[in-house]
């Protein structure tokens, strides 16, 4: 998964691991990544935003348990268990529980629930079958962003291919940061002044053609997230005393220090899976 829960910049701040130049970005940026894999593994829940369509069993009741969700595009039923989805729900035909879950606010968490509002719409229960629902949406914890007060500056429209992007003021991103321009998700892995090396259309969206002067956001995760990761990964760095390619590659075996765990606890969820 191309993302990572805090950035170069302020890893390599004087108030973590005071480290200057570029010389080691890259292999920062790899271990910044690998412990945010690391953190949906121990949380059992990942905390981007996945654009993704996902198939759930129905057991003929009227709630669906469903893995952390932040909005819902489309919602799609199997009725004579042909494994094809003909029916396609309206959406007066569901109810997303928590009610005030507010998944798009900093404080907000995910919806776990849809249920079947017998009340408003003309469904009475989800059908049984194996994958006999499916949902396409936004999944993670909750999707949160800040303007990032600055936009592309192409002198042309930003093409969807173009993975050099060139912005009015660059000092406004770092290296791991996710940004957003219109609903495509763009990962950042290089910031030259104000020109970056970017991944374009990450974590399920499309990479799209873009208006010269548009503006830019960045996805921001919960705090106790980005500053677990921020240490955790700067512990490690710190320990690059043992092979470092060692380091990497077995992280997502390794366990979190305790510390890190303390920051944590909130969000985890009992070892289902983090559902990516």
């Amino acid at each position: 998964m191309t993302n990572a829960y805090s950035d170069i910049v302020t890893l390599k701040s004087s108030e973590v691991l005071n480290i200057a130049g570029k010389s080691y970005d890259t292999r920062l940026l790899k271990l910044l990544e690998a412990v945010s894999r690391l953190i949906d593994l121990y949380c059992n829940r990942h905390f981007y935003v996945l654009l993704a369509t996902r198939k759930f069993d129905g057991d003929g009741a009227s709630s669906l348990n469903v893995q952390d969700l932040i909005s819902l595009t489309s919602l799609k039923t199997d009725d004579n268990v042909d494994r094809t989805f003909e029916t396609t729900w309206a959406s007066t035909d569901y109810l997303l529980y928590p009610p005030n879950a507010d998944p798009t606010k900093e404080w907000g968490r995910p919806y776990t629930r849809v249920l079947v509002d017998a009340e408003a719409g003309s469904r009475k229960a989800f059908p049984a079958g194996l994958q006999a629902v499916e949902i396409a949406g936004k999944w993670g914890y909750r999707e949160v962003t800040e303007d990032s007060g600055t936009y592309i500056k192409e002198s042309a429209q930003y093409s969807a291919t173009d993975t050099i992007l060139t912005v009015a003021d660059g000092s406004k991103f770092a290296p791991g940061q996710t940004i957003l321009i219109g609903s495509e998700q763009i990962y950042l892995t290089v910031v030259w002044t104000d020109d970056m090396t970017v991944i374009r259309g990450v974590n399920g969206t499309t990479a799209a053609a873009h208006a010269d002067r548009a503006g830019i956001s960045i996805c921001r995760y919960p705090r106790a997230v980005a500053e677990a990761c921020l240490i955790q990964t700067a512990k490690m760095w710190r320990r690059k005393g043992e092979a470092f390619t060692g380091i990497v590659s077995s992280s997502s075996t390794q366990s979190l220090d305790p510390d890190m765990k303390r920051l944590l606890e909130h969000y985890r969820k009992p070892p289902v899976g983090v559902g990516t």
